[in-house]
């Protein structure tokens, strides 16, 4: 991130904690007690977490360090790809030149693109020699013939066929973790919630252009499929990427299971839980120790500043006497 970029980050995150700290938590604790007869208070469970199990994975999210009890299963959803229906496998099958997928996911409907966007896309489309598999909870019969629309797909095992050239996505984090397993560049629009954030990494990475909604044209979009189609470095980027990703000691769900076993076995596992969660806010933050360190250095200048201006003064003080004493002498 830029400076710009990190300031909006810092000030996004602040806020965020002080949204949950004073708007959310008073609610949810409010809740937690009319519901729960109960002598435990809702920060205790909060804090009282034996295992995280996160989708995120080094090979698709940036490195952080981790405490003992998180453990990233980014990818436990992907299986090997299961026997496609025969026409759509057919279609895979007999796409010399490629095929584009298209899908935006589940939340968003591609239904309610609005004509212009739709327009633009379908230009885009019948420029391009591959053939694109689109993902329209309607008919479309302005559809050129070169894309074919079905109202679902098992989007996983097609991504899984090696005739796959480019997934144009919304940017969800179990897509984007499908196209890095499968090696598949990508396409991204994304809209809302963690699909910018996800696309913004993949383009960082290499393997995907963003195409933004809002601003989304024939010519953008026409744009971006030349380009991902055409030059080999998405494809190599993603490659790398899933090599990353298919390089473990266990499948990812295994490695979830044998955790919750772990934690089963181990009675809650308290051994793995942060001390740092005992700690005040402030504490963790070293707010009070930054503090201490401060006011003894204001302390000290302070002290220095009056002995100066003392030793000032009494400099001041004898030549003045001097300068009296010499002057009385001359008269």
């Amino acid at each position: 991130m830029n400076f710009w970029q990190r300031l909006q980050n810092f000030i996004s995150n602040n806020f965020d904690d002080v949204l949950r700290e004073f708007v959310y938590l008073p609610v949810q604790r409010k809740l937690f007690n009319k519901y729960f007869k109960t002598d435990i208070h809702l920060d205790d469970l909060l804090y009282n977490i034996s295992l995280i199990l996160t989708t995120s994975h080094p090979s698709i999210n940036d490195a952080i360090p981790h405490t003992p009890n998180t453990v990233e299963i980014g990818g436990y959803h992907i299986f090997l790809p299961k026997t496609l229906p025969q026409d759509l496998q057919n279609y895979l099958d007999n796409a010399s030149e490629g095929v584009i997928l298209f899908s935006i996911g589940s939340n968003l409907k591609s239904k309610d693109l609005t004509l212009k966007v739709r327009k633009a896309i379908l230009n885009s489309f019948s420029k391009i020699n591959q053939k694109v598999l689109w993902k329209f909870e309607t008919d479309l019969p302005e559809a050129p013939k070169n894309v074919k629309i079905m109202n679902w797909l098992p989007q996983q095992d097609i991504i899984g066929h090696p005739n796959i050239r480019a997934f144009i996505t919304h940017g969800g984090l179990l897509s984007t973790t499908e196209a890095v397993y499968y090696g598949v560049p990508i396409i991204g629009i994304p809209v809302f919630g963690d699909q910018k954030s996800n696309i913004a990494a993949a383009v960082s990475n290499g393997y995907a252009i963003e195409v933004p909604l809002a601003k989304l044209t024939e010519e953008m979009l026409s744009e971006a499929l030349n380009e991902i189609l055409n030059i080999p470095k998405y494809k190599e980027n993603v490659q790398k990427r899933s090599k990353l990703m298919h390089d473990q000691p266990l499948k990812p769900i295994d490695l979830a299971i044998y955790w919750i076993e772990y934690v089963i076995r181990h009675k809650g596992a308290p051994h793995l839980r942060s001390a740092g969660l005992d700690l005040k806010w402030y504490q963790r933050e070293m707010i009070d120790v930054i503090a201490f360190l401060i006011a003894c250095v204001a302390a000290i200048l302070t002290v220095v500043y009056i002995t100066i201006k003392k030793v000032i003064c009494k400099r001041k003080s004898v030549k003045k006497t001097n300068k009296l004493k010499k002057n009385k002498l001359t008269f």
